[in-house]
């Protein structure tokens, strides 16, 4: 995909009439994976259910960004979880079974970050789920407009090279 392409299809999501829901998914997935390290399958599994549910494209690559620049201070917390979760003796066989599996180590789960980001995430699934679709239904009645009257909205959907990429 060329620059032209991906900024067509961003724009395009973000002045597409969606329903409240599809903004929440894809705020709250893009949260879920914007606080975890990318590096590893885990990060790419959640990313696959989000576009396999009505999540809205633009605003999960949005919010993967937005919570990718706070993830240096949620480190600190997801850190401690992940500590904890995978200190617990009970579970140290389990642990042990999923890490001598063939994939599974690929997933990063022993990392403490990865483990306690995907444990905070799920927490924290729900409240912004919620929390996002307020704004989904904020964004929707008022936003939307303000955004497709931007100048540089109007200039790219005027020039014909992004008229030829609409198509």
């Amino acid at each position: 995909m060329n620059p032209v392409s991906i900024l067509r299809q961003l724009i395009k999501g973000l002045l597409s009439d969606n329903e409240d829901y599809q903004i929440a998914l894809g705020i709250s997935f893009g949260m879920i994976i914007g606080i975890i390290p990318k590096n590893n399958l885990c990060a790419q599994i959640i990313f696959i259910i989000s576009l396999s549910t009505k999540a809205n494209v633009p605003f999960l690559i949005l919010s993967i960004f937005a919570f990718s620049l706070i993830s240096p201070i949620t480190d600190i917390i997801t850190d401690k979880i992940g500590y904890f979760i995978l200190g617990i003796k009970s579970l140290e066989p389990f642990f042990t079974k999923l890490y001598n599996m063939a994939v599974i180590p690929w997933t990063d789960f022993n990392n403490t970050v990865v483990m306690g980001g995907v444990i905070f995430g799920i927490i924290m699934f729900y409240p912004v789920y919620l929390f996002s679709k307020k704004f989904g239904k904020f964004y929707n009645l008022k936003l939307r407009e303000k955004i497709s009257n931007l100048k540089i909205i109007k200039i790219l959907k005027a020039s014909w090279l992004f008229e030829w990429y609409f198509k």
